[in-house]
C-alpha cells in the first residue's frame, strides 16, 4: 500500500479484510520476559547485537531498548510493555528519484514469494493462516515499512519469518513485476485480436488513488514544497509514469535499498525479545555485510528566499457543491527538522492552538465568516517528511475569495503577534496531550510503529521523542520566564518565513476526459511500435500469468496456526447492571489508567423519518452552537479544558434475533481523567438543558461546513457507500443506515440546502431535542476501575437525577422499530450512481437470516472462504480490481464488494456465479481451506479491545456473554457440508428476490443493462 504522507492511512495489502484485536492463547510467560529484559546492560552484547540504550518511559509505562547489529550496524528498537497485543515491523529508508512507483511496486512484489517461502503471494495466504490484528505493508514519501501486530507468539514468529524472508530474499519473479506494477495485455487474455491495453495492480490503485480531489492537492503540496529532493516525485507512482519502470529497475533498487544495513527493526509488547534477535542474526544478519556506499540520506530542503504561489486543476465533483465552489487553497510554510525534537513539539503545539478548537485564532478568522466550507484535508502540522510543513487551507471556496483568504492569514498572524493567545486556550491544549498519554488505543504497537518511523528514518532520537512529558516541562518552564515565548515563535516560524507555499486549486469538467486522453496517447505510444512478433509475446505471456494465476499454489509449506491455537472462551471482565431513576445503567469494571469513561443511548424510535434525517446533522452541531449559561466559544473552551470531547452520533442497532428490526438512536460518548468527571457530566448537563436554539447565522454556518465535508474521502471509501446503498435495498435495517450515513444521506442533505430555509431547520432540530434529550430516552454506560467507582457512582447518580424528564413515551428499554423495503417481484433491484471517477465500486447484497440463526455463523466462514478462494483471485489478480470480497452483517446482509475496479458489470457477473464455484470446486475444498476462513473470521469475531469500549456490544446491542459464547462455538464448529447448504439456500437463483445492486462509478459505453433482463436498473447522477 501507499502512504501519501499528507494524507490519511490508506490500507491496501488486506484488499478490505478487517484486522481487529482477537482474543487467543498464547503460549509464552510475560514475566519470563521481564526479568531478561531487567537484567540487561547497556553495552551488553545479544546474538549479535549491543544494547547502545535502555531507557524507562513512565509516561506509556513501558522500557525501551536500543541497539545495533555490530556487523550491519542495523538498529533495532525494543518497546517492552506488559501488552499481549505485540507488533514486529522492518523498515527501510527508500528514496525514489522519479515518479515510476518503484519503491511501492517493490512493497508489493517482494511479498509475492521468497527463499524459503516460493509460493505466489504468501502475504495474501497468511492472512488466513494468522490470528494477526494488524498485517500490511505501506510505502511512505522516503521509507518502506513492513508491520504485523498479534497476540498470539506462535502467530508472531511464524510472521515474522515471513516478513524477514520476504523482504531480503524475495523472488522478485518477472511475472510478480508485471502483475503487480504495470504491463501490457490484451484487452480479453483470451483473445490475441482485442485492444492491448495497460494493467497493473499498482498501475490500476494510483488511478483510483488520484481520482479523489483532496489526494491530488496533497501529493501536489508536497511535491512543490519540497520539489530538490525524493520529496519531489510521488512514491507511490504517477500512473502516466509507472509505465517507464523497468523490472531491471525493480532488482536494482531491492539490491540497493532493502540490504540489512539500511534496515531498521522494531519490536513491541510482552513477547520475548532475545529470540527475535538470534533468529535474525543467524538467519540474515550474521551472514551479511556492512554496506559502506549506502546513498539513501534524504538533505534538508534548501530554503526558499521569497515564496510562491502556483495554481492547478482538479476534477469536477457532481456530487458536491456548485462549480463556482469547488475551488481549494492553502498557505503552507516549511517549519522545522523533525529531528529537532523540542523546536518540533513547540510548532506542533503553536499549530494546534492556532487551528484547533472555536477559540482558535484561525477558527475564528477564516470559519466563523462563512465564505468557505472550512478547513482542507491538509490543514494542520505535517511531520512526515524531514522538513514539518504546515499549512492552512480552505475547501469549497469561489475564486474570487482567494485574495480575502490571503489576507486573513497575514492579519490573524500579526494580530497573535500582538496580542498572545487566550491563557485558557493555552491550557486547553496541553490538556489534550495529557489526557491523550493517559487514553489507550487499540493497537499501541502499531500507533508507536507509525509515529517514530518517520523520525528514525532520519536519524532523530527515537528514545526522547518518547518522553512527551519532559517536552512538556520544557515548554511550561519556557511560558513561565517568557511571556512574550509563544509570539516570538509565531513571529519566527509564522511571520518571518520565506519558504512559503500559496497553492490554488480549481475545478475543471474536463478534466477526467484529459486523463483518458493521456492514458490513451501513452498507450498509443507504447503499442502504435510493436511487431507481430511483439504483439504475440504479450498475448503469451498473458496466457502464461492467467495459468500462473489458476493454478493452486502450494500453500502446505507455509505456516498456520490451529483451531487450539483459539481460547474457547469469551474474554470476561467484571459487568454490573442496574437503574437510576428510569435510566438502565452499566458499569464496566477495567484497568483504565486514570481515565473514566461515559456512554449513552438516547432512543429515537418515536421521531418521525423527516425528524431521523435530520439526526446526522443534529449531532454535528448540537455542541457547537452554545448552551443557556454559556457561548459556543466558552463551551468549546470547557470541553477541551476537562474533557476529550463530547460525541454524539446517529445510531441504527441491529436486532439479533429478526430481520428489518432495528434500535434507532443517538449514541454519546466522551472520556476525561477521573478527577474530571463531575465537570464532564455537568457539559451534558448543559446539551439535556437546552430550550430553544435561535443564533440562525451560526447555525447556517455549521451546515456549510458539515455539506463540505460529507462527501470528502468518499472516493477512498466508495466501496463502503456502494455496500451500504446495496444492502439497504434489501434490509430495512440497513435502510435506516443509509438514511443516515449513506448515499441517501447525501442527497437528503444537498436537497434540504437548496432550500436554504435555515430558520426552519433549527427550528425543528430544537423540537428534536425537547422530544429526545431527556432522561426517559436515555440508557447509559461507565467504564472505570474499581478503586474510583463508588465516588464516580455518586457524581453519575446526581446527573442523572438533575437531567430533564418527560411524560412522552417509555423508559428506553431497546425499543425496537421494523422497517420493510420495497423489492421488485421479478426482477433484482439495481442502482447505477454516476460519478465522474475513472475506477468503479460494485456491491451485489443478499438478505439472509439475523445473527442469532444458526446459519449465521455458517454464512460468516461461507464469506471469507468465497473472499479467499474465488473473489480475491477473480477480482483482483485476474481482472485488476485493487480488492473485493465478501462480508456479513450482524442485520443478516451478505454482501459482494469490489475496490478501485476497472469493470462493472463484469464483477458483478463474478458475484452471481459464486454459486456456481463453490458447487463446482467443493471436492477440491479441503480442511485447511475451512480452519483458514474460520481463522479469518476469529480475526473480526472478538477480542480485546481498549478499555474504553469494553463491554459496549451489550450495551449497543444486546450482546451478551452466553450469546457470544454461543455464536463463538458455532463458528469453531461450522463444517463444510454446512457451509455448501447454506451457499445453495441463500444465494442461489431461488433467493433472487431478496438481492440487489449497485455500482459506483463513471458513465461509460460499456455500461449496458439493456440485456441483462432480470434486472430492473435505475440510475443516478449528481
Amino acid at each position: 500500500m501507499w502512504r501519501n504522507t499528507l494524507s490519511k492511512l490508506y490500507r491496501r495489502r488486506n484488499f478490505g479484510i478487517n484486522s481487529r484485536p482477537t482474543q487467543v492463547a498464547t503460549k509464552y510467560a510475560p514475566e519470563e520476559s521481564l526479568s531478561v529484559i531487567q537484567k540487561l546492560k547497556i553495552g551488553e552484547d545479544v546474538h549479535g547485537f549491543r544494547v547502545e540504550q535502555i531507557r524507562k518511559i513512565s509516561e506509556f509505562n513501558l522500557t525501551a531498548i536500543k541497539l545495533l547489529h555490530k556487523i550491519t550496524s542495523a538498529e533495532y528498537l525494543h518497546l517492552y510493555r506488559n501488552d499481549n497485543n505485540n507488533a514486529f515491523s522492518i523498515n527501510f529508508r527508500t528514496t525514489p528519484k522519479n515518479s515510476t512507483g518503484l519503491p511501492h511496486i517493490l512493497e508489493h512484489t517482494v511479498l509475492c514469494g521468497s527463499e524459503l517461502y516460493p509460493v505466489r503471494d504468501p502475504f495474501f495466504k497468511m492472512l488466513n493462516r494468522s490470528l494477526a490484528t494488524f498485517m500490511n505493508a505501506m510505502t511512505g514519501s522516503d521509507y518502506t515499512l513492513y508491520p504485523f501486530s498479534t497476540q498470539n507468539y506462535t502467530d508472531f514468529t511464524n510472521l515474522q519469518k515471513i516478513y524477514l524472508d520476504a523482504v531480503f530474499r524475495p523472488k522478485l519473479k518477472l511475472l510478480d513485476f508485471l502483475q503487480e506494477g504495470w504491463r501490457l495485455e490484451n484487452t480479453d487474455p483470451e483473445d490475441p485480436k482485442s485492444d492491448i491495453i495497460i494493467k497493473g495492480v499498482v498501475y490500476n490503485e494510483m488511478k483510483g488513488v488520484f481520482s479523489e480531489n483532496e489526494n491530488i492537492y496533497m501529493q501536489k503540496l508536497q511535491n512543490l514544497i519540497l520539489p530538490d529532493h525524493t520529496y519531489g516525485v510521488i512514491s507511490g507512482g504517477d500512473p502516466l509514469e509507472i509505465p517507464n519502470l523497468t523490472w531491471d529497475d525493480l532488482k536494482t533498487f531491492h539490491e540497493n535499498f532493502y540490504h540489512p544495513s539500511n534496515a531498521k527493526f522494531f519490536s513491541y509488547g510482552n513477547f520475548p525479545l532475545v529470540p527475535s534477535l538470534q533468529y535474525l542474526n543467524e538467519e540474515y544478519l550474521s551472514k551479511a555485510t556492512k554496506k559502506a556506499d549506502l546513498n539513501t540520506y534524504v538533505p534538508p530542503q534548501e530554503k526558499w528566499t521569497e515564496p510562491k504561489e502556483i495554481e492547478i486543476f482538479g476534477r469536477y465533483e457532481s456530487m458536491k457543491e456548485s462549480f463556482e465552489k469547488q475551488n481549494m487553497i492553502s498557505i503552507s510554510c516549511l517549519m522545522t527538522d523533525i529531528t529537532n525534537l523540542y523546536q518540533t513539539f513547540l510548532v506542533n503545539i503553536l499549530s494546534d492552538l492556532l487551528v484547533k478548537g472555536m477559540n482558535a485564532p484561525f477558527y475564528k478568522s477564516m470559519i466563523e465568516p462563512n465564505f468557505s466550507g472550512g478547513f482542507t484535508q491538509s490543514t494542520g502540522f505535517d511531520t512526515q517528511p524531514r522538513d514539518s510543513i504546515f499549512t492552512l487551507g480552505l475547501q469549497s471556496i469561489k475564486k474570487e475569495d482567494f485574495d480575502r483568504f490571503l489576507k486573513i492569514f497575514d492579519d490573524t498572524i500579526d494580530n497573535v503577534i500582538k496580542n498572545g493567545f487566550d491563557p485558557k486556550h493555552v491550557e486547553s491544549v496541553l490538556h489534550r496531550y495529557e489526557l491523550g498519554i493517559k487514553h489507550e488505543l487499540k493497537n499501541f504497537g502499531l500507533h508507536a510503529i507509525l509515529g517514530l518511523t518517520p523520525l528514525w528514518n532520519h536519524g532523530g532520537d527515537i528514545i526522547d521523542f518518547l518522553q512527551v512529558n519532559k517536552h512538556i516541562s520544557t515548554f511550561k518552564r519556557e511560558m513561565s520566564q517568557d511571556k512574550q515565548y509563544l509570539q516570538k515563535a509565531v513571529e519566527k516560524y509564522f511571520k518571518n518565513n520565506n519558504h512559503k507555499l500559496i497553492l490554488k486549486m480549481l475545478p475543471d469538467k474536463e478534466y477526467e476526459n484529459k486523463m483518458n486522453e493521456s492514458e490513451k496517447e501513452l498507450i498509443h505510444k507504447k503499442v502504435s511500435g510493436l511487431t507481430t512478433d511483439q504483439k504475440k509475446e504479450i498475448f503469451e505471456r498473458g496466457q502464461e500469468l492467467l495459468k500462473e494465476l489458476n493454478t493452486k499454489p502450494n500453500t502446505e509449506i507455509l505456516p498456520s496456526l490451529k483451531m487450539n491455537d483459539i481460547s474457547n472462551e469469551v474474554e470476561h471482565f467484571p459487568i454490573e447492571k442496574t437503574s437510576v431513576g428510569p435510566v438502565s445503567t452499566q458499569m464496566n469494571i477495567v484497568n483504565s489508567n486514570g481515565v473514566t469513561y461515559f456512554k449513552g443511548l438516547l432512543n429515537t424510535s418515536e421521531l418521525t423519518l423527516e425528524q431521523q434525517m435530520l439526526l446526522p446533522l443534529l449531532c454535528y452541531v448540537i455542541d457547537k452552537l452554545g448552551t443557556n449559561h454559556y457561548s459556543y466559544r466558552e463551551f468549546d473552551q470547557l470541553i477541551n479544558l476537562k474533557t476529550g470531547g463530547l460525541n454524539l452520533t446517529p445510531h441504527i442497532g441491529e436486532s439479533l434475533y429478526q430481520l428489518h428490526s432495528y434500535e434507532p438512536g443517538i449514541f454519546i460518548s466522551s472520556y476525561c481523567l477521573d478527577g474530571n468527571l463531575d465537570y464532564m457530566l455537568d457539559l451534558w448537563q448543559e446539551l439535556f438543558q437546552l430550550t430553544e436554539l435561535k443564533d440562525v447565522k451560526r447555525f447556517e454556518n455549521l451546515t456549510q461546513l458539515y455539506m463540505a465535508n460529507l462527501t470528502n474521502g468518499m472516493v477512498d471509501s466508495g466501496h463502503v457507500y456502494a455496500m451500504q446503498a446495496a444492502s439497504g435495498l434489501v434490509s430495512g435495517t440497513e435502510y435506516q443506515k443509509d438514511l443516515l450515513m449513506g448515499l441517501q444521506h447525501i442527497n437528503y442533505m444537498k436537497n434540504l440546502i437548496k432550500t436554504r430555509n435555515y430558520e426552519a431547520m433549527l427550528a425543528e432540530i430544537s423540537n428534536i431535542i425537547k422530544i429526545v434529550f431527556n432522561k426517559n430516552r436515555l440508557r447509559c454506560a461507565l467504564n472505570m476501575t474499581r478503586d474510583n467507582q463508588v465516588e464516580s457512582f455518586k457524581m453519575y447518580e446526581k446527573f442523572i437525577n438533575d437531567l430533564p424528564s418527560s411524560s412522552m413515551g417509555t423508559p428506553n428499554e431497546n425499543n425496537y422499530r421494523t422497517s420493510n423495503v420495497w423489492t421488485p417481484s421479478d426482477a433484482v433491484n439495481c442502482q447505477h450512481h454516476i460519478l465522474n471517477i475513472p475506477v468503479h465500486f460494485c456491491s451485489k447484497s443478499i438478505l439472509t437470516v439475523p445473527y442469532t440463526d444458526p446459519d449465521h455463523s455458517k454464512l460468516k466462514v461461507l464469506a471469507r472462504l468465497l473472499s479467499t478462494l474465488y473473489l480475491f483471485p477473480e477480482i483482483r489478480e485476474k481482472n485488476g480490481a485493487y480488492g473485493g470480497g465478501a462480508s456479513l452483517t450482524s442485520s443478516g446482509v451478505f454482501t459482494f464488494y469490489s475496490y478501485r475496479d476497472p469493470r462493472s458489470l463484469q464483477t458483478l457477473d463474478v458475484f452471481d456465479e459464486s454459486l456456481n464455484w463453490l458447487q463446482t470446486k467443493k471436492d477440491d475444498i479441503t480442511e485447511q481451506d475451512i480452519l483458514e476462513a474460520k481463522l479469518g473470521v476469529f480475526q473480526n469475531v472478538d477480542g480485546p479491545v481498549p478499555p474504553s469500549n469494553k463491554g459496549l456490544d451489550e450495551f449497543l446491542k444486546g450482546l451478551s456473554k452466553d450469546i457470544l459464547q454461543r455464536h463463538r462455538v458455532a463458528l469453531m464448529t461450522v463444517k463444510e457440508s454446512s457451509i455448501l447448504k447454506a451457499g445453495e439456500r441463500y444465494l442461489g437463483d431461488d433467493n433472487a428476490v431478496n438481492s440487489s445492486k449497485v455500482v459506483l462509478g463513471p458513465k461509460s459505453d460499456d455500461f449496458d443493462t439493456s440485456k441483462r433482463l432480470k434486472e430492473l436498473w435505475t440510475a443516478y447522477e449528481g
